[in-house]
């Protein structure tokens, strides 16, 4: 090949060289745009999206529990105003058996001003009846207990169990506990009758107490006559056998339910 077909030749490879190399830039181009961009990417810092307060905020949320409701009365929450009310037991002067062994025992509310009603609770979630002079009785709920009432009504412990004849702890769903005696009305021992005399037993006339009272609740007048008949006339106080018999006959609930509750 002559010289003028090399040039020739020459030239027109530099003119295909140049073209692919023409038509190739905008892609290197856009291979720098994306690596700067890159490299600028990199190189700023990230944009934070919360302020420091907004992270304190956001720990303080986590730390802290969530609050819990004010107690409430049926939380037991509050305190019996000072000393707690009781039933205050006694010996009515004069009423000694001939042995000195019995008598006629009277009972009232010590401390009344104690006495109140601080809510339903577990436990004691029964209705407390009033009148325009207070309290005065207590209705017992299913699942209701002793200590829980006691706890709810403001009294010592043990207190209602020994005025209101309950036998332990075993109170009823129904049952109407006294909290406020009527004083003109005789409370009855439970434990030992009026004429009892040394080593005499009283497991009948405990027993008897306590099935009696179960028909009174039951407004049983029949099984109550027939209990007292059996055991339990001739064994109380003057006061107290006179009361009974007279509510006996005319079916007095109002005072059978507190002499036998």
């Amino acid at each position: 090949m002559n010289r003028t077909g090399r040039v020739a030749l020459g030239s027109g490879i530099a003119v295909v060289v140049l073209g692919l190399v023409m038509l190739a830039l905008p892609a290197f181009e856009g291979i720098g745009d994306f690596a700067a961009r890159e490299v600028a990417g990199a190189a700023a810092p990230a944009t934070p999206t919360d302020t420091p307060a907004d992270a304190d905020a956001d720990a303080d949320a986590v730390s802290d529990p969530t609050p819990t409701p004010t107690p409430t009365v049926d939380d037991g929450s509050g305190d019996c105003p000072g000393q707690e009310a009781s039933y205050q037991f006694g010996m009515v002067p004069g009423t000694l058996s001939a042995d000195g062994i019995g008598g006629e025992r009277t009972a009232q509310v010590g401390n009344a001003a104690a006495m109140r009603d601080r809510g339903a609770r577990t436990g004691a979630r029964g209705e407390v009846l009033s009148d325009d002079r207070g309290m005065y009785a207590y209705i017992v709920a299913p699942n209701d207990n002793l200590i829980s009432i006691d706890a709810r009504l403001c009294f010592d412990m043990g207190s209602l169990a020994g005025f209101n004849h309950v036998l332990g702890d075993a109170v009823q769903p129904g049952q109407r506990l006294i909290l406020r005696p009527d004083p003109s009305i005789p409370w009855i021992e439970p434990y030992e009758p009026y004429d009892a005399t040394v080593g005499m037993s009283t497991v009948d006339f405990n027993s008897t107490i306590y099935e009696i009272g179960a028909a009174v609740r039951a407004h049983d007048i029949d099984s109550a006559r027939a209990l007292w008949d059996r055991s339990l006339s001739g064994h109380l106080a003057p006061d107290a056998q006179d009361a009974a018999t007279q509510a006996l006959a005319a079916v007095d609930w109002r005072v059978l339910e507190q002499m036998f509750p």
